[in-house]
C-alpha cells in the first residue's frame, strides 16, 4: 500500500499536479505581546503544531528578569517598570528544536491622585460656611464654584513616574456641573460629586463635594466720613448684592498696608498719613471686591536726629538730618540753629566747620514749635602729613631683628592722632598695632603708617631686609681633579636667599692643587701634581667655612682597555684594567666601533644604521685590577656578518662617590683590533 502511494505522488509530481502540503510546524506564545501591572502575574500559553507538537523540553528565560521574571512553568511575574522579552525554547534530546518569543510591558500603576486646591474655594465640610448650604452632611472636601463660573482644575500622580499619569474628571450630574477636559463650568445651582480618577488605574480616585452657589455680585462699604487718625481705628461694613447670594463673608485687606490695616472683622487702624485703598473680596469664589478710599491724618509727635554723633572737619561740611514722628506727618520742616557759630553754622541741615571745639545745634519742628531736638557737634583738625623719623640706618634690618619706627603727624593739633599700621609684603616684613617691625626674610618692603581721622593721609617706610650668611656648603666631600687641568666646584653659601654670597677659595697644599675664584661662589680649581689635598671656601659675609679633599691625578687615563679580540667571526672580547693606585671605579663606559673584513666601517646596530655601539662593565675595578670578559656589557649591538676589526674607546666611569666621570673626546684614547691587510693586530689608536 506504501508502494502504490509513493508511485502515485512521484506520478503526480511528474505530471505537474500540485501535491497538498504537510501539516505547517508551529511553535509560537498565543500573544505576541502582554501588558502588566507591577506585582501581576499571568500563565503563558504555546501553540505547537506540526513536528513541535509532542515530546521534548520546554525552557523560558527573560532577557531582563528585572523587569519580568519567568518560572519553569512558562509564569510571568511583573517585576518593575520596563520592557522584557521571554523566550521559549524546546529541545529534544539535549539539541534546541525551536524558539518562541513575547514582550512582556511592565507598567507602573497609580497610587494616588490629587487635586490642587491651590486657586480654588475649598472648605471642609464643617464649615459654617458651607455647611448651613448643603442639603445633606457629608465627609468630603467641598468646592465652592459660582453658578456660571469655571475653573481649570489640576492633579497630580503619585508616584510621579507612574507609566500613565493622564486624568480623567467625573460629575455626578452634568446639568449642575459640567466637565469638558480639565475645565469645570458651574451651570447652575446645586450639589453634586466631583471625581478625579486615573485613566490608567480607574479605581484611584478622589471625590470632592461640589456646591453650586447664588454669587455675590456687588459689595458696598459703609466707612462714614472715611477717615481715621493715625493710632485710632474705624469699623467698616460691607453690603453684599443681591440679598440671596449664598455666602455673605468677605475677605477685608489693604493695598497700602503700611498707612492703613485692616484685620478680618472690617476693622481699620491708621498707622501713617496717607491715603490707602481698603477692600472687600467675597469668600464664595465669585471674585467680586468692593473698595473704598481711607485717609489717614497725622500731626509732628517728635523729632529725631538719624545720627547724634555728628562730626564736621574744619573748612568742610556734614549734612544733619532729623526724622519727624511718626513718619507721615503733616508738616516735617524744621528750623535750624548753632550754639556757636564761630565754632559751627547750620542752615537747612549743613553744617560748616570753622573752628575746632564742640557746639549744639537744634532743630525745631515748623507745624509745631513745641517740638525739637538737639545734638553736640564736633569740629575736627585733620591730619596734613605722616612721616617716619628713624634715623636712615635703623631702616636696614636683618632676617630676625625687630625695630621700633616712629612718625612725626602734622599739625601737631589734629585732632585724631591714632595711626594703624601696615606691611607692603607680609612675607618679607611684619609690623604690629604699636608700629613695631619684624623682618623675616631677604628684600624691600615699606611699612605705611595709616591715620585713622579719615583724612586719608598715610605716610612710609621703605625697609631692607638682609639675609646674612649662617653657613657654607659643599656637595661633595671628595672632588676629583684631572691631572695638568682646570675643573669647577660650586660653594654654597647658607641660607639660600643670604644676601652676600661671596667667598674666597684656598687648598691646603698649592704644589697639588690651586683655586682661583675671584670673590665668586664657583672656583677654578687646576691639579698641579699627583696627589691628595683639601678644599676650602670662606664666605666674605660672617667668615664661614668647610673643606673637602681634592684628589689629583690622571684620571682620563685611569681605565684602559687591556685586550680585544673576535672569536670566530662575531664574538668580540674586551678586557678593561684600572692603572690607577688609588681610584676604584664603580661602572666603566665605553664605545665599540666595527669594521668589515676589508676594513671598512660596519653596520653593528639594532638601529640598522649605526656602525658602533656602547658598552660597559657594571662592576668595581679596584687599583690595578683587570675586568672578567664575560661581565662585559653590550648595548643595541646586533653583528650578522663577520667583524674585521674592532675599536674600543673609554668614554667615562663612576667614581667611588658615586659622581660620573666624562673624559673629554680630545683626551680619549681608541684601542683597536682587526684582522685585515695579512693577520691580526692589536694596539693604540
Amino acid at each position: 500500500m506504501k508502494k502504490i502511494l509513493s508511485l502515485t505522488l512521484v506520478l503526480l509530481m511528474c505530471l505537474g499536479i500540485a501535491v497538498p502540503a504537510s501539516a505547517a510546524n508551529v511553535f509560537l506564545f498565543t500573544e505576541k505581546t502582554l501588558t502588566l501591572f507591577e506585582g501581576e502575574s499571568v500563565q503563558t500559553a504555546l501553540r505547537r503544531e506540526g513536528n513541535f507538537d509532542g515530546e521534548g523540553e520546554i525552557s523560558y528565560t527573560s532577557s531582563n528578569a528585572a523587569v519580568a521574571s519567568v518560572a519553569a512553568d512558562g509564569t510571568i511575574t511583573a517585576a518593575g517598570k520596563g520592557q522584557a522579552v521571554i523566550t521559549a525554547t524546546l529541545t529534544r534530546g539535549g539539541k534546541r528544536i525551536s524558539k518562541a518569543q513575547t514582550t512582556v510591558k511592565v507598567l507602573r500603576a497609580v497610587k494616588k491622585v490629587t487635586l490642587s486646591t491651590a486657586n480654588l474655594s475649598v472648605y471642609d465640610s464643617l464649615d459654617p460656611a458651607v455647611s448651613e448650604l448643603l442639603r445633606e452632611e457629608t465627609d468630603k472636601r467641598v468646592l465652592v464654584i459660582p453658578a456660571g463660573g469655571s475653573v481649570v482644575l489640576k492633579t497630580t500622580c503619585t508616584p510621579e513616574d507612574a507609566s500613565n499619569r493622564n486624568v480623567e474628571y467625573i460629575t455626578s450630574d452634568a446639568g449642575i456641573l459640567k466637565v469638558t477636559g480639565a475645565t469645570v463650568k458651574a451651570v447652575q445651582g446645586g450639589e453634586c460629586d466631583l471625581t478625579v480618577s486615573s485613566k490608567q488605574n480607574p479605581e484611584v480616585t478622589e471625590v470632592f463635594r461640589v456646591l453650586v452657589i447664588q454669587p455675590v455680585k456687588k459689595i458696598t462699604i459703609n466707612a462714614g466720613d472715611k477717615k481715621v487718625p493715625a493710632g485710632s481705628t474705624k469699623q467698616l461694613t460691607a453690603v453684599c448684592d443681591p440679598e440671596n447670594a449664598s455666602i455673605k463673608d468677605v475677605v477685608w485687606s489693604s493695598k497700602h498696608p503700611s498707612i492703613a490695616a485692616v484685620d478680618a472683622q472690617g476693622v481699620v487702624t491708621g498707622l501713617q498719613k496717607g491715603t490707602a485703598t481698603i477692600t472687600a473680596t467675597a469668600a464664595d469664589g465669585s471674585k467680586t471686591v468692593g473698595s473704598v478710599l481711607i485717609t489717614v491724618t497725622q500731626p509732628v509727635a517728635s523729632l529725631s536726629f538719624v545720627n547724634r554723633d555728628l562730626s564736621v572737619v574744619v573748612g568742610r561740611t556734614a549734612q544733619a538730618k532729623v526724622t519727624a514722628q511718626p513718619a507721615n506727618a503733616s508738616d516735617k520742616n524744621v528750623d535750624w540753629s548753632s550754639s556757636d557759630e564761630s565754632i559751627a553754622t547750620v542752615k537747612n541741615g549743613v553744617i560748616h566747620g570753622n573752628k575746632a571745639g564742640v557746639c549744639t545745634i537744634t532743630a525745631t519742628s515748623r507745624s509745631n514749635p513745641e517740638v525739637s531736638v538737639s545734638a553736640d557737634v564736633t569740629v575736627k583738625q585733620l591730619i596734613t602729613k605722616i612721616e617716619c623719623v628713624n634715623d636712615p640706618a635703623d631702616l636696614n634690618m636683618l632676617v630676625g631683628e625687630t625695630r621700633q619706627l616712629y612718625w612725626k603727624i602734622s599739625p601737631e593739633d589734629a585732632t585724631i592722632q591714632t595711626l594703624s599700621f601696615k606691611s607692603q609684603h607680609n612675607t618679607v616684613l611684619r609690623v604690629d598695632g604699636n608700629g613695631v617691625v619684624t623682618a623675616v626674610k631677604r628684600g624691600l618692603a615699606s611699612v605705611y603708617a595709616v591715620s585713622q581721622d579719615g583724612s586719608g593721609k598715610q605716610g612710609a617706610a621703605r625697609i631692607n631686609v638682609i639675609q646674612p650668611v649662617t653657613g657654607v656648603e659643599l656637595h661633595r666631600s671628595t672632588y676629583l681633579i684631572q691631572l695638568y687641568q682646570a675643573g669647577r666646584i660650586t660653594a654654597y653659601p647658607q641660607p639660600k636667599d643670604a644676601n652676600n654670597q661671596r667667598v674666597t677659595w684656598s687648598t691646603g697644599d698649592e704644589s697639588i692643587a690651586t683655586a682661583r675664584g675671584s670673590g665668586t661662589s664657583t672656583a677654578s680649581v687646576y691639579g698641579v701634581s699627583r696627589g691628595v689635598t683639601t678644599i676650602q671656601p670662606t664666605t666674605e659675609d660672617g667668615g664661614f667655612t668647610t673643606t673637602a679633599e681634592l684628589w689629583v691625578d690622571d684620571f682620563n687615563g685611569a681605565i684602559i682597555v687591556d685586550g680585544l679580540a673576535v672569536a670566530g667571526n662575531t664574538n668580540i672580547r674586551v678586557s678593561l684594567k684600572n692603572v690607577n693606585s688609588s681610584l676604584t671605579v664603580r661602572n666603566v663606559y665605553f664605545t665599540v666601533e666595527c669594521f668589515d673584513m676589508s676594513g671598512e666601517p660596519m653596520i653593528c646596530n639594532i638601529d640598522g644604521i649605526s656602525t658602533y655601539f656602547t658598552g660597559s662593565y657594571p662592576f668595581e675595578l679596584g687599583p690595578y685590577q683587570r675586568s672578567n670578559p664575560d661581565h662585559i656589557r653590550f648595548s643595541n649591538y646586533n653583528i650578522t656578518e663577520p667583524v674585521g676589526g674592532i675599536r674600543v674607546t673609554i668614554t667615562g666611569w663612576k667614581d667611588p662617590f658615586g659622581y660620573d666621570w666624562e673624559i673629554p673626546e680630545g683626551d680619549r684614547k681608541p684601542h683597536s683590533w682587526y684582522r685585515f691587510g695579512g693577520g691580526s693586530q692589536e694596539g693604540v689608536g
